[in-house]
């Protein structure tokens, strides 16, 4: 299913980044003239005097800078009409006036020698061209230029400038929008969505994390579209291309954290702290804003590469699909063709977002039979807990040793109380720390050497500490081996430990004495089984084997 959703969100992402194929006339590449004189007259009809030929231009659009004005000159031979209404675009950093052959076509602003005298222009305009303005042929063209409110930190102020068929503008806007406005509405609602789960139903720190991813990523695609949306004077792309750059930084930060908690790494606030670092520092490498963006979202996805492929070699739960969605990211990043700095950078955050949700919600629903299981686990241990058969001859040795002995009779009482208590305790919860299981056996293998008046003890070898089991794991298999033995004289069981980096090792040894002819449910067996799965995930094994007078019970559990 999530190969298939994959595939899917793919086609449609290159989908919707594909532009559909219109008619136009490139003017990027135009080399213009520096016009000398009064620039208030800039453009005028009778004053522009260029040879046919411009082979001496030299001053290209991209070699526009801030805090400057400029009139420009340059000849251009239209090939052909791009449609029967034809409209010049022009996107760049200032208040614009263009002329054509002596005719002023439009404004953008109005450009000015001073600050305080020009009126800024929208980033992003569109001249509409009368028919028959711009007939096939050669063609001269003015440029009045300011950019006096301008900032010094845009390195590149000059974006397009092309003929093109005339589309209906307001089709177009929706068609650049709805997009954006669709992405930044899903991702809310999924932010709202997990921000409801963590607050009315589970707690998960990797929950809470990816709501946040999802709000940022809605404010980064806004942010991107603004641009579209409502337009805006030039000055203010500045402001837009910091909200993107601190947006993209905070998601660049929160996206390997999100893997870190998923796969519950060591060290995490320490990886974090570096990466933070290492992304901030990549502000300084480039100036070109763009290329800041690229350069911190490459870093995150690097890392979260990393962070999967450890998580993958580890076998976590969800490793695989988490790999798929980031080398999939990988693949989008590095493809020229779909554009990164203008919407392939949003788009890849949405496809990332969306896949990263199908497999939370398969973690829900596994959540949920967890849960389940939980409770058919829990009780399973409160009923085995209250075994008829064990309570009536407990009750039976009570009332005996009422008259031969009360002191042990109180003590036995007080060691089927703390049973009783631990166990009670014990069944909410999925995992307990192996401490507490040695004392549930310990009290366990008190009771049973008062009711056999033999001393039965565990001898303990190696480190029980932080390491979390089941609850009545180990309990089970004793209570396994008093059903299946008959125990007429002391009797030692032993208890080894094994542990390193990866994995602990847990074997008991329990003597084989004259076994019962036992016809069993598997109940206890079942138990062990399930509670493992549902704390381990299936990263932990319990085998049994008999060699000898000696049974053996061995538990493989992952190093947490």
């Amino acid at each position: 299913m999530s190969s298939h959703f994959t595939k899917c969100l793919l086609f449609f992402l290159f989908f919707l980044v594909l532009k559909p194929c219109l008619a136009q006339v490139d003017l990027m590449g135009l080399r213009f003239h520096h016009l000398p004189g009064d620039f208030s007259r800039c453009g005028e009809s009778g004053l522009v005097s260029l040879p046919e030929q411009a082979a001496q231009a030299g001053f290209s659009l991209h070699d526009l800078k801030a805090k400057q004005h400029y009139c420009l000159a340059a000849r251009f031979m239209m090939p052909a009409m791009p449609g029967e209404n034809p409209s010049l675009s022009l996107s760049l950093l200032a208040a614009t006036e263009v002329f054509i052959d002596g005719v002023k076509v439009g404004s953008n602003g109005k450009p000015a020698i001073t600050s305080e005298a020009e009126i800024p222009g929208l980033i992003d305009y569109s001249i509409s061209l009368r028919p028959g303005q711009l007939q096939q042929g050669m063609h001269l063209l003015v440029l009045k230029i300011s950019s006096h409110q301008g900032s010094e930190q845009v390195k590149n102020p000059f974006y397009d400038f092309s003929v093109n068929e005339q589309q209906n503008p307001h089709a177009n806007k929706n068609k650049q929008i709805i997009l954006p406005l669709l992405l930044t509405g899903a991702l809310l609602l999924v932010a709202l969505l997990f921000t409801g789960l963590t607050l009315f139903y589970q707690r998960h720190a990797h929950w809470i994390i990816f709501s946040i991813l999802c709000l940022i990523a809605s404010n980064l695609l806004m942010v991107e579209s603004w641009r579209d949306l409502v337009g805006y004077a030039y000055p203010f792309h500045i402001t837009r291309l910091y909200l993107v750059t601190g947006l993209t930084w905070i998601f660049s930060i929160l996206l390997p954290l999100y893997f870190l908690l998923l796969f519950r790494f060591k060290h995490v606030w320490e990886i974090v702290s570096t990466l933070a670092l290492l992304t901030a520092s990549v502000n300084f490498i480039s100036p070109y804003f763009d290329l800041k963006s690229l350069m911190m979202f490459a870093v995150a996805l690097l890392a979260s590469l990393i962070i999967n492929v450890i998580a993958y070699r580890r076998k976590e739960n969800t490793s695989r699909i988490s790999l798929a969605v980031v080398l999939c990211s990988l693949l989008l990043f590095l493809i020229p063709a779909f554009r990164f700095a203008e919407t392939g950078f949003a788009l890849s955050v949405c496809f990332v977002l969306l896949t990263l949700l199908l497999q939370l919600i398969q973690q829900f629903a596994r959540d949920r039979q967890k849960a389940a299981l939980a409770t058919q686990l829990e009780n399973q241990l409160l009923r085995r807990s209250l075994q008829p058969h064990f309570l009536m001859n407990s009750l039976s040795l009570v009332t005996e040793l009422l008259h031969q002995s009360p002191q042990q009779a109180e003590e036995f009482i007080q060691a089927l109380g703390r049973e009783f208590r631990m166990l009670n305790e014990y069944a909410s919860h999925t995992s307990i720390a192996l401490t507490q299981e040695l004392d549930l056996c310990q009290n366990y293998l008190e009771i049973m050497s008062t009711r056999l008046q033999k001393k039965c003890y565990l001898q303990i070898q190696g480190d029980a500490s932080s390491i979390m089991i089941p609850p009545a794991m180990l309990l089970t298999v004793l209570e396994n081996a008093f059903s299946h033995n008959k125990y007429k004289q002391e009797t030692r069981f032993e208890l080894t430990i094994h542990r390193d980096q990866k994995s602990v090792e847990i074997i008991m040894k329990l003597p084989v004495v004259s076994p019962r002819r036992h016809v069993g449910t598997g109940t206890g067996h079942n138990y062990i089984q399930q509670s493992l799965q549902e704390v381990f995930d299936g990263r932990a094994t319990y085998v049994t084997e008999q060699t000898g007078e000696i049974w053996q019970a061995r538990f493989q559990l992952p190093s947490v």
